[in-house]
């Protein structure tokens, strides 16, 4: 009689059962979301009293409260560039007055933001976050590229260090400024008192008025050099008016106190150079671009909180989770219950 030798056991992976498994647990999960949402589903039918009370509860609470006692507030939103104020110190002073709003007597902000107690009583709060335009997010895109090539090739260290520097939120000199109020039109008021307030600081006005000094004294400088050449042009053009009324020959070198121009062009691109020169100088006086509002408060006649419609509606959501959590209470105090 032959006897059967045992086959050894093979070391391969049977396909077939593995993916039999991974089929089936997929189907099991896929089994367990319907019976989950059946549950969800078959719970408010099963106890229709309760969750119509509570949905109708829920409404009234949602009424009562955006009647009674939540207060509608309006916020608008301006835009403040400064080469003086960075994250830190926009972050710090505006924590500052939102804790002068929290206060009871509203004094203490009408002092700091030379403002009226009535004016003051109407603001809810302050936000500011940085803003970064359009020109810079492209500036951070290209900068990322050059950091990429540089972590390739380990050469521009350079690179990697600027794009950082730009990468750093603190570095932004803009910053989105938002004010929420009572009232609507506290807003427009609001926008002079918080541009004076950021204006006057010490070390941000300081620095203004600096810059406008140095200013001023470009321009006088660039318009003392401007008159000069003026009466240099004039100079040279009298000469050469000169030599074509006496249709001199030889050399066409001016000759201007003994001394020859070979070249007035360049003197006439000199004086285009300090007219652009001083052009500038008048724009950065004018506009002020060290601090400058880009985009001041907006008054909105809708208030920016929710509606009466949209609190009633979350009220009702909320009203409606909760029968789901009285349901599972019961059911766990009947389980409970079962134990002796």
């Amino acid at each position: 009689m032959e006897t059967t030798k045992p086959t050894p056991p093979s070391d391969e992976i049977d396909l077939g059962q593995l993916f039999s498994k991974i089929g089936k647990f997929f189907l099991n999960i896929g089994l367990e979301m319907v019976r989950f949402i059946a549950f969800l589903r078959n719970v408010p039918l099963r106890h229709k009293t309760l969750f119509a009370v509570l949905i109708v509860v829920g409404a009234g609470m949602g009424f009562l409260y955006s009647t009674l006692i939540k207060k509608k507030f309006y916020q608008s939103t301006m835009i403040l560039s400064s080469d003086y104020m960075n994250k830190r110190i926009v972050d710090n002073t505006i924590e500052k007055l939102n804790l002068l709003a929290l206060e009871e007597d509203p004094k203490g902000l009408a002092n700091v933001l030379s403002i009226s107690d009535s004016l003051a009583g109407n603001i809810v709060k302050f936000e500011a976050k940085p803003f970064i335009s359009e020109k810079d997010l492209i500036e951070l895109e290209v900068l990322k590229e050059q950091l990429k090539n540089a972590q390739v090739n380990n050469k521009n260290e350079k690179v990697v260090e600027q794009v950082l520097q730009r990468i750093e939120i603190e570095n932004r000199h803009a910053f989105e400024i938002t004010v929420r109020t009572f009232s609507p039109t506290v807003i427009k008021p609001m926008q002079d008192a918080l541009v004076s307030f950021f204006r006057n600081k010490s070390n941000v006005g300081k620095r203004i008025e600096i810059t406008k000094t140095n200013l001023l004294a470009r321009k006088k400088k660039l318009q003392r050099e401007s008159q000069k050449l003026d009466s240099l042009k004039k100079v040279i053009y009298t000469n050469y008016r000169t030599m074509a009324e006496q249709s001199r020959q030889g050399s066409n070198n001016v000759i201007l106190s003994d001394k020859s121009v070979t070249n007035p062009i360049d003197v006439y691109n000199q004086d285009m150079n300090l007219y652009a020169q001083l052009e500038s100088v008048e724009r950065q006086l004018f506009i002020q671009p060290d601090f400058e509002l880009v985009d001041g408060f907006t008054e909105f006649s809708e208030p920016a909180s929710d509606s009466r419609t949209k609190t009633m509606a979350y009220a009702v959501l909320i009203a409606f989770c909760l029968g789901y959590v009285i349901v599972g209470l019961r059911k766990l105090d009947k389980h409970l219950a079962s134990y002796k």
